[in-house]
């Protein structure tokens, strides 16, 4: 049994679970933002399949097995056993696979149960490919873009992170209903504190994936070059993320090494609770990925931290985030590779601390009234109901 009698009393009641094979089960917006907040009103579940835990936490029941190493099959049965015993009315699914496994269960048990897609990245992606030969790629591109076409198919709606990624979706399935439920932050795991700067120092931060792609040489690049216009000036890089594969942290590793006049301070992933915590003590934050056709088309989620952090920003210039976010308030959108312009932006922070206090708190306030779950939750709540059998 994965369950515990204690859930097995409620299957008369409203339940929803949550399906994900990429995401932890503690993922913050399944967990943190989604599942707590229907915790109140739902029994609420989520199924991972990439790590073992088995717990509740704020009413919420986890049931997470490793399964990376498993055939498809296989995983696809995990997940049609938790749901024969939880019996959902609601399945939110992250991922196609998890889809055919909710398809399987609603066949299976002669079930009504509403199926939803929340579609926060694309599929298939960059990393989805991986270091494919190129016709190699466009095959699998080719055979995961059926399969996430073919999926959608037994959905009954579409839950999207961010316009762009919606389009395909609105354009197949017309007559689908849909809703944009955002990226916003929940205020209530943010440990904010007003930032100002250190006449002569400065704090400069990266997280997330280390890699090329995602900008760490950018990064480094733009440090080498406001030291080299500020001598005096004592610069700390603050990394806190983690590698996929051997190349990036290779690289990385030659970048630390030929940077001995920086002050680097490296942490791994945070827990989500402590994330904020370890930005408190950074002054500018950095996105500066490739402009590729991809990135070009996601909105970033970790923006909406920093602005909550009131971190003032540089981020790549990027479509996506030109639609949704004004960031002229709080930071500077900038052609990644360029280093040296970049850096000059850093030094009129440093010589203006008036104007990087003003990005500071114009970004904590469009947190506050504008990218707030605790607003959007509403939406998220209504769109939900309306799948409820």
């Amino acid at each position: 049994m994965l369950l515990s009698n204690s859930f097995l009393l409620f299957m008369n009641d409203k339940i929803i679970a949550f399906l994900t094979s990429a995401h932890p089960p503690l993922d913050d917006r399944i967990f943190y933002h989604q599942a707590k907040s229907l915790s109140g009103e739902y029994k609420t579940v989520i199924v991972a399949s990439t790590e073992d835990l088995k717990t509740v936490a704020d009413n919420v029941t986890i049931i997470s097995k490793d399964c990376e190493n498993w055939e498809k099959k296989k995983k696809i049965d995990f997940f049609v056993d938790v749901l024969n015993q939880t019996m959902p009315q609601i399945i939110v699914c992250s991922e196609p696979l998890p889809i055919l496994a909710a398809a399987k269960y609603r066949k299976n048990n002669k079930s009504k149960a509403s199926i939803l897609y929340d579609v926060t990245e694309w599929y298939p992606s960059k990393k989805n490919l991986g270091y494919l030969p190129f016709f190699s790629k466009i095959i699998s591109f080719i055979k995961l873009l059926v399969f996430n076409i073919y999926t959608s198919v037994f959905c009954n709606g579409f839950i999207f992170g961010e316009y762009y990624k919606s389009l395909p979706f609105r354009m197949l399935f017309p007559f689908k209903k849909w809703r944009i439920i955002g990226y916003s932050t929940n205020l209530e795991y943010i440990k904010y504190r007003e930032s100002t700067l250190t006449p002569n120092k400065i704090c400069l931060g990266y997280t997330g994936k280390i890699s090329v792609e995602k900008g760490i040489v950018n990064v480094f690049n733009v440090a080498r070059s406001l030291k080299k216009k500020k001598p005096e000036t004592e610069i700390r890089l603050k990394i806190i993320g983690w590698f996929f594969d051997a190349r990036d942290r290779a690289i990385f590793e030659k970048l630390c090494s030929e940077s001995k006049d920086l002050n680097i301070e490296i942490l791994g992933k945070q827990k989500y609770e402590s994330f904020s915590e370890q930005l408190a003590d950074i002054d500018v934050l950095f996105d500066l990925r490739k402009t590729d056709f991809e990135n070009n088309h996601c909105l970033p989620i970790k923006i909406f931290y920093y602005a909550a952090c009131g971190k003032p920003i540089i981020y790549s210039n990027l479509k996506a985030i030109k639609r949704d976010i004004d960031v002229a308030e709080s930071g500077y959108l900038v052609n990644p590779t360029e280093s040296d312009k970049i850096a000059d932006y850093l030094v009129e922070y440093l010589e203006h601390p008036d104007l990087y206090k003003r990005h500071s708190l114009n970004g904590r306030r469009l947190a506050e009234e504008k990218y707030n779950w605790k607003l959007q939750q509403i939406d998220f709540i209504d769109f939900i109901s309306k799948f409820q059998r």
